[in-house]
């Protein structure tokens, strides 16, 4: 065996803008590999890390960090958008979630609507709104 299994390696990946397939490189051992997709090169990176440490692939494949791929710049920022109002959107959905409940419990409790008359006011099913109440 060449190095410790119970570490923990990091993998960079890189995309080749001449070939457009992606590079994968395990820090601070000489494993590289490349493929098409990011899925092949991580599992390929998962076979070379094995077969450098001559141990079964499973032995490896939990013990891999795939670090953000290394893209350039403005796809960087653009994917940092993306993640920043998937972000927003998540909570926005959260706090109308909240509301939406917040609204039932008031329609039921307070004005003593039926559920089935709550329900058509929200634009929900009744079976929805028992959920909403239950919570």
């Amino acid at each position: 065996m060449v190095a410790q299994v119970n570490e923990t390696y990091t993998a960079t990946l890189e995309l080749d803008p001449r070939s457009h397939q992606w590079m994968a490189d395990i820090e601070g051992l000489p494993v590289h590999t490349w493929g098409r997709s990011l899925a092949k090169v991580k599992q390929y990176a998962i076979e070379a890390l094995a077969l450098h440490l001559d141990v079964p692939e499973a032995e490896v494949a939990g013990r891999i960090n795939f670090a953000r791929p290394q893209l350039p710049r403005p796809v960087l920022e653009a994917l940092d958008q993306a993640e920043t109002a998937k972000a927003d959107a998540d909570g926005a959905a959260a706090k109308a979630a909240e509301a939406k409940s917040a609204a039932a419990r008031a329609l039921v409790r307070d004005a003593h609507l039926s559920m089935r008359d709550a329900a058509e006011v929200l634009g929900l099913s009744h079976q929805r709104v028992q959920q909403l109440l239950a919570s």
